[in-house]
């Protein structure tokens, strides 16, 4: 018996599968599911596995019988019973069942036998198997399971707990950490999710990456760099507002949908009743999930190929054929060389504009994850809609809407989602600024954040120029989504002013500012409180802080129209034809 003892533990700790096979030749009984128990309890279980030929079946007396929803049932005393979930003491020891596990309980009876007992899930890795809920990979591929104590722009510091008891701290170059890692939540209402996007996305693929679930139908390659990207931006979020994020812990998983195909991405959208042609990607609070589209999908950059590249290659090849054909096979490789010189351009011209979708998309997902980083932290509410009603309904209404191909049942499905939305019962306004959420998501679209945005730093020199810049009082009006009602332009350099005055308060006074951060994510503000709270954490007032913001945003230098910019550049490579 110990050596089987012995085989397990090593099983469990280093290959589930070596568990599974120990199971299946009936050396080991009854042993919950690795999905069902963390780490912690499995060793837990495994230690308890040494008084395991002294066991005996609980009698009838006390007896009670969980039978899940997966299945399995498991006889045992139960321990505490709560709205969560029952505690139960099996085998020695106590193993957790959550609510939303368990199909019925029985009390009393006869106990389950072994062949009626839980059934093992095959190959089930342990999904957090490290101590700390945060944990750091180095550059050089060490992982550090040390939880974070103090950040500040050049290092970060680490403390380790002490089996004795007490800490030790060791302090760390920001420049050697790769990325970090952030437990995942896996409690009923993730698992809810997840079963609701696998009903509606039924093609695509998740990537669970600790605290973030990719769900997408991109080909691999795309997968890694949303992965990067991902990692990378929560780190920076996470470390850039450390003061914030330290004592909070996530509420849920953080889904992130992105489309590998426009179209599917556009119906999507308008079905949530998002304008998919003003935006690459959007996060909806009510879902808790980020929506996004990937502007160099296949069938897009196909589409470019085509547009850039394929007509305008082939009529240069004619070209070069009726050019040779003219002069009877002279300066043939003059006339081939002429032609590749004209099509590298054309290639030259196609990849500048695809570099610009791609860094366009993937600012697009820092900005929009970082929405959805402190929406799931509490530390913003942005509300943009809510839907009364049931929302299973919603659901399958949005699933039936994408399966259709008939124009006249989807006319029909979505005019039916218009109206469940136009039900809806506006919250209370309760939800952060919306100059600071998305002051914050701007000034977070730059890796590393609060670097430079041209884009954002163009349209607020050009509201300077123009005497354009909003009074603080009215950019603090919107609280509720990104400015609704607002016309494009006047949205843009609202968007513009709040990046602005983000970067100019976490680079001038960043300790009061999440001071300011603390105090709006802990209270509800009323009426002006908000801007007179901001006032308060910076010790100004109102007037000389507007002409302070606006002569810090000086130091910047002056910035060409980007449009004219990449025109000029895409100009530039066929000007060298004229010799």
């Amino acid at each position: 018996m110990k050596k089987f003892i012995f085989i397990l533990a090593i099983a469990v700790a280093l290959l589930p599968a070596a568990l599974y096979t120990l199971y299946k030749n009936g050396y080991v009984k009854d042993l919950p599911s690795l999905k069902r128990a963390t780490l912690a309890k499995v060793n837990k279980i495994i230690s308890l596995k040494s008084r395991i030929s002294s066991y005996k079946k609980p009698s009838s007396e006390g007896l009670v019988t969980l039978y899940l929803k997966n299945g399995s049932a498991i006889s045992g005393q139960l321990i505490d019973e709560t709205k969560e979930g029952y505690t139960m003491l099996w085998q020695g020891g106590e193993v957790v069942f959550s609510l939303g596990e368990v199909e019925r309980l029985v009390r009393g009876g006869k106990a389950v036998e072994d062949k009626e007992g839980l059934l093992f899930e095959v190959n089930i890795p342990v999904e957090w198997p490290y101590n700390n809920d945060t944990v750091i990979m180095l550059t050089n591929g060490i992982v550090m399971d040390a939880k974070v104590t103090d950040v500040s722009k050049e290092s970060i510091t680490v403390g380790y707990s002490l089996e004795e008891g007490g800490t030790i701290e060791q302090e760390l170059d920001r420049a050697k950490i790769e990325y970090m890692l952030f437990e995942p939540v896996s409690d009923d209402n993730s698992r809810r999710q997840k079963a609701n996007l696998e009903k509606l996305f039924p093609k695509m693929e998740f990537y669970k990456v600790g605290n973030f679930t990719i769900v997408t139908d991109s080909y691999i390659t795309w997968v890694k760099e949303y992965k990067s990207t991902l990692r990378q931006a929560y780190t920076d979020v996470y470390l850039t507002f450390f003061e914030l994020f330290k004592d909070r812990k996530p509420r849920y998983q953080n889904f992130v949908v992105i489309f590998d195909d426009y179209r599917t991405f556009a119906e999507y959208a308008i079905a949530d009743g998002v304008p998919a042609w003003a935006v690459l990607g959007y996060f909806r609070p009510d879902d808790k999930i980020l929506y996004l589209f990937n502007s160099l999908g296949e069938r897009y950059t196909d589409y470019l190929l085509e547009i850039w590249l394929g007509s305008k290659t082939r009529q240069i090849d004619r070209w070069a054929d009726d050019m040779k054909e003219q002069y009877k096979g002279r300066y043939e490789k003059t006339i081939d060389g002429m032609a590749k010189d004209v099509k590298d351009r054309f290639w030259r011209y196609h990849n500048i504009i695809k570099g610009e979708l791609r860094r366009q998309t993937m600012s697009t997902l820092r900005h929009e994850f970082t929405h959805e980083l402190f929406n799931n932290w509490g530390l913003q509410n942005i509300i943009v809609s809510r839907v009364t009603g049931d929302r299973q309904r919603l659901i399958d209404k949005k699933k039936d809407f994408l399966e259709t191909d008939d124009a006249a049942k989807k006319r029909e499905i979505f005019i039916d989602l218009i109206n469940m939305r136009s039900r809806q019962k506006l919250p209370e306004m309760e939800a952060a600024n919306s100059w600071l959420a998305e002051g914050v998501a701007t000034f977070s679209e730059t890796d590393p954040p609060g670097s430079q945005n041209d884009r954002w730093l163009y349209v607020f020199q050009k509201m300077v120029r123009e005497d354009a810049v909003y009074p603080l009082e009215y950019l603090t009006v919107y609280k509720i989504g990104s400015f609704p009602g607002v016309y494009r332009d006047a949205m843009l350099n609202a968007y513009a002013q709040s990046w602005a005055f983000v970067t100019f308060l976490m680079n001038r006074y960043p300790k009061e500012f999440m001071e300011y951060q603390r105090r709006l994510s802990e209270d509800s503000a009323k009426g002006q409180e908000d801007i007179k709270w901001l006032l308060e954490a910076l010790g100004k007032e109102l007037k000389p802080l507007e002409k302070e913001f606006v002569k810090y945003m000086d130091r910047y230098e002056d910035l060409e129209d980007p449009f004219a910019a990449r025109y000029e550049r895409m100009l530039n490579i066929f000007n060298e034809f004229r010799m």
